[in-house]
């Protein structure tokens, strides 16, 4: 990774990074509006941010803005809603060639920072909101959504697990709202939501680019100057680690399914992520680990057996698919595992090899222009700012003491079994 980044406040809840490396041929920018989750407001936002790359006024429809992004040499403009933690992260996207890659000394990057500025500043509104035809092809786009997420049954019991764990924590909240609350929204409420996101977000923008723009953050200060921020949140703490229970809560839901699915949620006072991170890659985060080995390949336990890390919330979550027969012994089973963890029951081999996927998952960034985002944002949630060679050195400086260490913090928070029905289980046995 060779790119020179460099960051500074546009004002005081809005964020400047830039980052420069010569291989790119286009320009990147990167909008990401932050905000708390919210059970009520949470849909409103992921539905209005849908919008704003749909369509602005100056480029009323969908056709109209795809045609102009076609123009800039198959530019593009997109929107993500994500969640960090607590945080509602809900970016805006638009990449087009550089300049200096394109025919007649045309201002490619003048007409994406135009189009930027329209999507978020102007969006295509009537006095009574958002346009209704492309509100309700957004609004059911985000049914659909939601729905295929209640669908991918591995999926919804990790978030089940989840809002059991963090039960009353902001993080319980969904990323996307409810099936109700969507539809309680409207082209007018919607509206007044991308209102309240503009006015009251902390921002970081990005730009990744090959080459310097200084006059960029102006541009960037003169287009927020619009929007009443005075009351606009500053970056917050994403780090918010999760309340341990007194006693591990375990729920059962039984539902049509073929297959069983085991979540269970760990949680942890270690406030160090690169001993975590590579305590859950050992654990169960590569095909090499020991829940794989042991839990999936030796014993036959889980059709799949695997675990992941939030360093936001301080909670490592291992899910898995098993038969119903087989529930309780792979729970033992994956509760062993943790132990021998703890205990320094690894080899050195196992170890070494888990070092090395952490260095190549590193030793790839820069590959693309999100990667850098993803990095230099990661930097920022943790409050820090490292190259890749003190990341590296990082991690080879966590000892074997450490992630036994690492292990033996983990706690057992939650338990949450998707359950078959008794003639379901039977047809799998």
């Amino acid at each position: 990774m060779s790119a020179l980044y460099e960051r500074h406040m546009i004002s005081d809840s809005i964020g400047f990074n830039t980052i420069i490396d010569p291989k790119f041929k286009t320009n990147t920018i990167n909008v990401r509006f932050i905000l708390p989750t919210s059970k009520e407001k949470s849909a409103g936002f992921a539905l209005a941010a849908s919008l704003l790359t749909t369509s602005c006024r100056k480029y009323p429809s969908i056709a109209a803005l795809n045609r102009k992004m076609n123009r800039l040499y198959g530019g593009s403009a997109s929107v993500d809603v994500s969640k960090l933690g607590d945080f509602q992260i809900i970016t805006a996207s638009f990449s087009a060639l550089c300049n200096c890659y394109a025919l007649d000394n045309e201002d490619i990057l003048g007409e994406l920072l135009d189009i930027a500025e329209n999507c978020l500043f102007d969006p295509n509104v009537t006095e009574k909101g958002f346009s209704e035809n492309e509100f309700a092809i957004k609004a059911k786009d985000l049914l659909d959504t939601i729905e295929a997420e209640i669908n991918n049954k591995r999926g919804y019991a990790v978030r089940q697990c989840l809002n059991i764990a963090y039960k009353d924590e902001p993080s319980a909240n969904l990323v996307y709202g409810t099936r109700e609350t969507v539809l309680e929204l409207t082209p007018e409420s919607t509206f007044e939501a991308y209102k309240k996101m503009l006015s009251s977000a902390a921002i970081e923008i990005f730009f990744v680019s090959p080459e310097e723009e200084p006059a960029l953050a102006d541009k960037f200060r003169e287009m927020f100057a619009k929007a009443d921020r005075k009351n606009a949140s500053v970056l917050p703490s994403f780090i918010t680690p999760s309340r341990l229970k007194p006693e591990p809560e375990e729920v059962t839901e039984t539902l049509p399914v073929a297959q069983c699915k085991m979540v269970m949620a760990f949680k942890t006072d270690c406030k160090d992520p690169q001993t975590m991170t590579l305590m859950n890659m050992l654990y169960g985060g590569v095909p090499f680990s020991k829940l794989f080995t042991n839990v999936r390949e030796k014993l036959s336990l889980c059709y799949y057996c695997s675990s992941s890390y939030s360093e936001t919330k301080q909670t490592l979550i291992v899910d898995c698919g098993v038969l119903k027969s087989n529930i309780k012994t792979a729970k033992a089973e994956i509760l062993k595992q943790l132990r021998a963890v703890a205990e320094g029951d690894f080899s050195d081999e196992l170890l070494d090899n888990t070092r090395m996927s952490a260095y190549n998952s590193i030793k790839t960034l820069g590959d693309t222009p999100s990667s850098y985002v993803r990095w230099y944002f990661t930097d920022l949630v943790r409050g820090v700012s490292r190259s890749v060679e003190e990341a590296l050195a990082a991690y080879k400086a966590v000892t074997r003491e450490q992630i036994m260490e690492a292990a033996s913090s983990l706690k057992l928070d939650t338990v949450y079994i998707l359950e078959a029905s008794e003639e379901e289980a039977a047809d799998n046995e």
